[in-house]
């Protein structure tokens, strides 16, 4: 009814008005005043010496709740992307601290500002259904509003002091333009590292010593391994925390292999046909020359879809006799665990009185007729152990309470042995040692229940003999890597002089020629709700390596500026041929270097690896294009919105705003 009054209205009152969010026929109450009460006089921490309570907050919590549910702001690059994702009150400290901090720098809302911003389509869309079905009220999203413009004209004042010179902009244009195209051998430390003669005794105690602190790193991620003695190599001997789990396995195809349709199948399948004929429409004939009457829709038969919706009949039928089999089993495994603690969780059970597995999964077999598969693994697992594991490993929950599908890799390490002060999924699940957790589904649709039988905290070995195969392994890849350096540095000078293709023979190394490729480029994103898609400025990466190495992109660059900067020609093709001979415009020959074949060798240590790349082409922007001003100025708005994100987000964030305006937290 609301949205039905809000299409009929809008349009005058906008005359009237001016703002859509003005909507007098949508006054309720206003949200703030439903909020506070409880806790509001809690402390979180020191305000130059003054101290914030949890009721100072209300505004900001309610600013942030209404700008959440307005995604078409983040389209229009107002949304706050920098507020704190590890909790709501962090969100809420750091949106109030910068309001507070922007008022005080002389910055407050510009109503024609918000008239302008809300004349955006989608964004009345939005802000009409929030008001339709919540309980905020007009006056709510108008403070939200004016709050973040406020905030943003404080952003809009730190971007400016940014601006970027022309030489930058230049810069830019052309590290944005120039495109590279190299050929690349590559030399891995995994290929001969078994060859390496034996560490000795001095070698083995000194990695270890370096590495025994810190976990082994994952190739997947983001994050480069940590620094150490100048180097930024992948080992890593603290062992993670670890988990055992044994589990049910309830096998649907297994039932359903078994299974017989009975005519109660046959007669439901048909129903669902009947009830979804439009499901089964055949493709429509062309109509292009038939005349403008439609042609009857013509539909699969129920013989040709019957097997498929029969077996669909079955798979309801198995997924029933499942979920009554794991709630009975939950009922059961339950039963010792009947006191719960203050904090939600249940008082630990000791082992021996935990209800088997094995004799449940009997018990349940005499009653339904199946027997579900017992699993058990009595070794340590580390997260991406557990993902590994085939089956359970790909399966989730879907909980009520959860945001999101959650595997058995992240609930498992969340269990109150290993995540103690969990407020977040641990404690809502109650997950713990001994105590089932939620059940899961594979991707196959069989299900299972599980439990984590033992937990093992991260902790570094006591001594080298207890990672001693580990250690041995990496000083002897190690070595290899080292042997690649020097390795890579002859065969870079010698391709400078015959090419790589022919160089990379003696070394038995296979030579990559990928396309061109350049040092930023825009990245496809998301789609708006408009349709429009979304781009982000990331650096560029050479084709067909996996990882995206900033020391292999300088490098490859390098070669090309080198090149470029002796042969100033615009369009550098490598060529052979060691000079070639140019005549003056006084009729006398010089010299002019062509460089023939550009090498150089990169080693990156956190893949034990080293390529040689030898520059092919390369291809700047032109020069009339870094010196047009109107490309400049188009240039310059796109550097404003993407390389100064980075900037703003560290000035804008939790850390940087407690910092400046002297907030401590009580935590």
């Amino acid at each position: 009814m609301a949205t039905k009054l809000m299409r009929k209205y809008s349009k005058p009152m906008m005359a009237v008005l001016g703002v859509l969010l003005m909507v007098t026929f949508l006054v309720g109450y206003s949200y703030q005043s439903g909020m506070g009460g409880s806790g509001d006089a809690f402390v979180l921490g020191k305000l130059n010496g003054q101290p914030l309570t949890k009721g100072k907050l209300t505004q900001a919590r309610i600013d942030i709740r209404i700008l959440r549910n307005l995604p078409a702001l983040a389209d229009m690059r107002l949304y706050p992307m920098w507020l704190s994702q590890r909790s709501d009150t962090r969100a809420a400290i750091q949106f109030y601290l910068l309001l507070r901090e922007a008022r005080a720098s002389g910055f407050f809302p510009d109503i024609g500002d918000i008239n302008l911003l809300v004349k955006q389509k989608t964004l009345r869309k939005q802000i009409g259904e929030l008001l339709a079905n919540s309980n905020f009220a007009q006056p709510n999203v108008v403070q939200a509003l004016e709050d973040l413009t406020t905030i943003d004209q404080l952003q809009v004042f730190i971007g400016g002091a940014c601006r970027p010179s022309a030489p930058q902009l230049s810069h830019f244009i052309s590290e944005l333009g120039t495109s590279v195209k190299v050929r690349y051998a590559r030399m891995r430390a995994s290929d001969t590292a078994a060859s390496m003669p034996t560490p000795s005794a001095g070698q083995l105690q000194s990695l270890f010593a370096a590495y025994r602190a810190t976990l082994p790193w994952n190739a997947g991620s983001p994050t480069p391994p940590p620094l150490i003695n100048g180097h930024r190599y992948p080992f890593g001997y603290r062992y993670p925390d670890r988990v055992k789990i044994e589990f049910l396995k309830f096998d649907r195809a297994a039932v359903l292999a078994k299974l017989k349709p009975t005519i109660d199948d046959i007669q439901a399948a048909y129903a669902y046909y009947q009830a979804h004929l439009s499901d089964f429409e055949l493709t429509p004939p062309d109509t292009t020359t038939a005349p403008a009457k439609a042609p009857k829709p013509q539909y699969k038969t129920f013989d040709q879809v019957r097997q498929k919706l029969i077996r669909r009949q079955l798979i309801k039928r198995v997924n029933l006799t499942f979920r009554r089999m794991l709630n009975r089993a939950g009922h059961i495994a339950d039963k010792p665990w009947s006191t719960v603690d203050v904090n939600g969780y249940h008082k630990a059970v000791p082992e021996s009185q935990w209800v088997p597995y094995g004799k449940l999964a009997t018990d349940l077999g005499k009653q339904y007729g199946y027997t579900p598969v017992v699993g058990r693994w009595n070794h340590w697992l580390d997260s991406d152990g557990l993902a590994s594991l085939r089956g359970i490993g790909d399966a989730t929950t879907d909980q009520a309470g959860l945001s999101q599908a959650v595997g058995l890799s992240v609930l498992a390490m969340k269990v109150h042995a290993l995540d103690p002060h969990s407020k977040n999924i641990g404690l809502l699940l109650h997950l713990q040692v001994g105590y089932d957790g939620p059940v899961l589904t594979d991707t196959h649709g069989n299900m299972y229940l599980y439990r984590v039988i033992a937990v093992s905290k991260a902790h570094n070995p006591a001594t080298l003999a207890m990672v001693r195969s580990a250690v041995v392994h990496d000083a002897q890849l190690l070595a290899a890597y080292h042997a690649d350096i020097k390795a890579g540095v002859k065969l870079a000078t010698s391709a400078a002089r015959i090419g790589l293709p022919v160089a990379a023979k003696k070394y038995h190394l296979a030579v990559f020629s990928p396309a061109s490729f350049k040092a930023l480029e825009n990245q496809l994103v998301g789609i708006t709700p408009d349709g429009q898609p979304q781009y982000a400025l990331v650096p560029g990466h050479l084709p067909g390596v996996q990882v995206r190495s900033a020391k292999l992109m300088q490098a490859a660059f390098l070669l090309a500026r080198q090149a470029m900067a002796k042969s100033n020609m615009a369009d550098v093709s490598i060529k052979s041929g060691a000079s070639q001979q140019k005549a003056n415009t006084n009729g006398q020959s010089v010299a002019k270097l062509v460089l023939t074949h550009p090498c150089t060798s990169v080693d990156l240590d956190s893949q034990l690896a080293v390529f040689v790349l030898q520059l092919a082409n390369a291809k700047p922007v032109p020069v009339n294009i870094l010196h047009d001003s109107t490309d400049l100025a188009g240039v310059g708005r796109y550097l404003m919105g993407h390389l100064n994100e980075s900037l703003l987000e560290q000035w804008f964030s939790y850390t940087a705003v407690t910092k400046r305006v002297g907030f401590v937290a009580n935590d």
